[in-house]
């Protein structure tokens, strides 16, 4: 009998490329010319809408229930163990995120709903994490394309 293996299907979708890894105070607060953003509201900005998610994945909620808007205004931290603490609170959610991915059958309860959910996270993600790597490209604090397979494996 073959299983639907969601794990395997979902491996790579969550991967960050280490774009949060050793985030400096500095580093989340700058801004690029032409950027809008800041890598300090993406990242809470991310936050916000993954725990919406998770809680959708959790069967505890059917809509999107955040105001989209709201979740940009976030002030910037003044010291780093908050930037490590919010961190820490994403890198959370995606184990999460990947915990639910793992425990998926095709029998699960709403598993289209869920699988869609998850497509969604990971195109979100995905989206996001390309900005905070422009922008921290810009700042010259993050690898170029080309140096990118030795960073990952470093």
């Amino acid at each position: 009998m073959n299983k639907l293996d969601f794990e395997d299907i979902f491996f790579d979708s969550f991967d960050t490329f280490k774009v949060f890894d050793n985030l400096k105070l500095d580093q989340v607060n700058q801004t690029s010319l032409n950027t809008p953003k800041t890598v300090w509201q993406i990242l809470n900005h991310l936050i916000i809408w993954q725990q919406d998610q998770l809680i959708m994945l959790n069967g505890k909620a059917d809509l999107l229930s955040i105001n989209e808007t709201e979740t940009w205004n976030v002030t910037c931290p003044e010291e780093q163990g908050i930037v490590d603490n919010t961190v820490s609170t994403f890198k959370n959610q995606i184990k999460s995120i990947k915990a639910i991915i793992a425990s998926l059958t095709i029998e699960t309860t709403d598993i289209q709903l869920k699988l869609k959910c998850i497509l969604e996270i990971a195109n979100h993600l995905s989206f996001h994490l390309g900005e905070i790597i422009l922008i921290r490209r810009q700042m010259k604090n993050f690898p170029l394309p080309d140096e990118m397979k030795k960073f990952l494996a470093e």
